[in-house]
Order: C-alpha cells, then structure tokens, then sequence
C-alpha cells in the first residue's frame, strides 16, 4: 500500500495587531483670567524716609483703604494737638505719600489717602458726580434713556430698563443700581411712577410683588413718604452740612414751595425742618 499523505499543516491564522490606545488629546488648559490689580501695600522704603511722628499717621491712613481718613478720625485716634497734626499732614502731602480728597458729603473736611489709592464712589460721589459736583448733564441723558425704556415697555423694572438701555448704548457703562437711583430720583419727580406688580393686566409679565417703573402718576403712602425725604434714595448720605443737605435739597424746597406738605401735615418750615433733621437717626 502506498504510504498515506500526512494532512497538511494548518494555516496560520494571521496575527492580530496589537491592541493600542486611541489617542486622546490632553484638555484645554482653560486661559486664565486677567489678574487683579495689585493691591497697594505698606512700603518699608517709605517708612524708613518718615519721621517717628509721621510714620504712625501714615499707617492709619493707610489702613484707611480707598475711603481714606479725615483730620478729626486721625487726632483723635493719634492723640495729637491739631496744630502739630496739622504739619505733620502737610508734610506727608508735600512729600507725595498723601493726597487730600474732597469728599461730596463733607466738603469743608479733607480726605487724606494714600496716593497709589483711588478713592472710592462714596467720596467721591460715583458716576453721577464731576470734581465733587454733580453732573446735570449726565443725570439728564440717564434719565431721559429710562424714559425711553418705560415708554417702549410699559411697565418695567430697573433691571429690564437696564438691559434695554444697555443693548442700544454698549458704550454706556451703567449698573443696574444706578438705573435704580436715577428711577427713584424721576419717581420723586412724579416722572415716573413706582409701582408694585399685582402680577395680572398690565403686569402680566412681571412676578407679583415686584419694584416697577411707569408712566407718571401720584406719590402713595404716610406723611413720611408724602415729603422727599421719605423716599429719597440718598438719604443715608443727607446731612445738614453736606452736598446732599435739607437746605440745598431742590426736591424739598419745591416740595415747601408749593405747600404741599407745609399747609397739611405739621406746619415745619425750612429753619424748624433742619432743627429736626439733625435729631433724626437715619
């Protein structure tokens, strides 16, 4: 018999390729913000060109920040006759590590700050004031734009005036708090009319028990709120010696003129008003 055929091998199945990784890119670092302006700190070069006198003056205003310190907060907390204070602080300024700010509240006292600080809008009155005085002209466009908005929406709130104002002036940099400040002021006017939302008619877009703003209409509420005063958005900041004061305040001398509140409230005038305000505990 023939020799039997051995089968032949079998075929070599063909290799797999190594299993590999897909590769995956690395995350986006993501970019990093701008960082903040450095703070201004106490500089020991500084110090050490001061006196012994100065150098704690110094440190107290200083610490004092961007709303600075005035002459009495600095004798009275140093201690010193105000005559030698008083060189002292000439010194300082004169030196160039103080400077004198004025502030819109107190005018007849000077700020002393550090020199590297801005003041902050509390001194210096923010958007609203120039040099410590206040600016007509951009009260003025402020308002007649909130006006634009509540004649184009009806009803709104400060907010929703905001975002209009601020879609049609992109080069306008107004906050929606002073939108509400320069809303409030109008309302005292009788320009505008402050408003709570009900919610239903005509507030049926605005959530019920929401501040809002229309057209012109009379001041509500108790004797307090039928004078300026007691809905004066700038109140906290009123005082008898200072830019915002009873006696320089234009909303209450018409109030006082017309006699609105004079004839049918309390009989107060101007002279017997300011007797009472320096009293009130705002």
């Amino acid at each position: 018999m023939p020799p039997r055929k051995r089968p032949p091998p079998p075929a070599k199945a063909p290799e797999a390729p190594p299993e590999t990784k897909p590769k995956i890119s690395p995350p986006a670092k993501p970019s990093a913000a701008a960082p903040p302006p450095p703070k201004a700190v106490l500089s020991d070069t500084v110090l050490a060109a001061l006196s012994q006198h100065e150098r704690p003056i110094y440190k107290l205003v200083f610490a004092g920040g961007d709303k600075g310190m005035s002459q009495t907060e600095i004798r009275i907390k140093t201690g010193m006759p105000t005559s030698t204070l008083t060189k002292h602080l000439r010194g300082l300024t004169s030196k160039g590590v103080l400077k004198v700010v004025n502030s819109v509240h107190k005018r007849a006292e000077k700020i002393y700050m550090d020199v590297r600080i801005d003041p902050s809008p509390e001194i210096t009155g923010g958007t609203w004031y120039r040099n410590g005085q206040l600016d007509s002209d951009a009260v003025a466009s402020a308002r007649r734009r909130c006006l634009d908005q509540i004649d184009k929406l009806g009803v709104a709130t400060a907010e929703s005036i905001h975002e209009g104002i601020s879609r049609e002036c992109s080069n306008l940099a107004y906050s929606t708090e002073q939108v509400r400040d320069i809303l409030r002021t109008m309302a005292l006017d009788r320009e505008v009319e402050e408003v709570r939302s009900t919610g239903a008619g005509e507030f049926g877009d605005l959530r019920a028990g929401r501040v809002c703003y229309r057209r012109g209409g009379p001041v509500q509420g108790g004797m307090m709120e039928r004078i300026p005063c007691g809905v004066c958005p700038r109140i906290d900041e009123c005082s008898p010696d200072g830019v915002i004061s009873p006696s320089t305040c234009v909303y209450y001398k018409n109030q006082l003129e017309g006699g609105r509140w004079r004839a049918g409230d309390n009989g107060l005038g101007l002279p017997n008003f300011l007797k009472v305000f320096r009293n009130l505990n705002f």
